[in-house]
């Protein structure tokens, strides 16, 4: 009997070995399929209390077989953490899509962007291709600082 007890616990460990290993080598690793160039900013006085963000050309770069689905640049307020979206690309019909696996250079509608002086931000660029299950951060800049007046 306790011979009978005891094979069936090193069954029972045996099978639960073997469909540990099984699972874990057959699970599939997500690998970001969509890069960018570094993403670089700086804040000026535009005017009086008038401070914008001017965010220099990047590059998106699409792996072979891929789509842009979208990018986006996303302002974050250092001291509260505030996240705001300040520029966001969806290619449809009257922006189609770039071509498949191409680098891409976005012609940016505006490159100076909103801020409020004396703020300090980071500016992340986000972006999700066709291959990618979800959106990723492409590119984080330094932390900027605003300028509180006019030297």
């Amino acid at each position: 009997m306790k011979s009978r007890i005891l094979l069936l616990i090193g069954l029972f460990l045996a099978i639960t070995a073997i469909f540990f290993l099984y699972t874990r080598s057959n699970r599939v690793t997500a690998e970001v399929e969509i890069y960018a160039s570094p993403i670089q900013a700086g804040c000026y006085i535009a005017a009086s209390n008038d401070c914008r963000v001017h965010v220099d050309p990047f590059t998106i770069n699409l792996a072979a077989n891929s789509r842009l689905v979208f990018f986006q640049l996303v302002s974050i307020e250092t001291g509260s953490g505030t996240q705001t979206v300040i520029y966001d690309f969806r290619p449809d019909q009257s922006n189609p899509v770039p071509l498949i696996g191409s680098t891409y250079s976005p012609s940016l509608v505006a490159q100076d962007f909103a801020a409020t002086c004396g703020k300090k931000y980071e500016i992340s660029l986000q972006g999700q291709d066709s291959l990618d299950p979800s959106a990723f951060n492409l590119g984080l800049t330094h932390e900027i600082t605003c300028p509180s007046s006019v030297p």
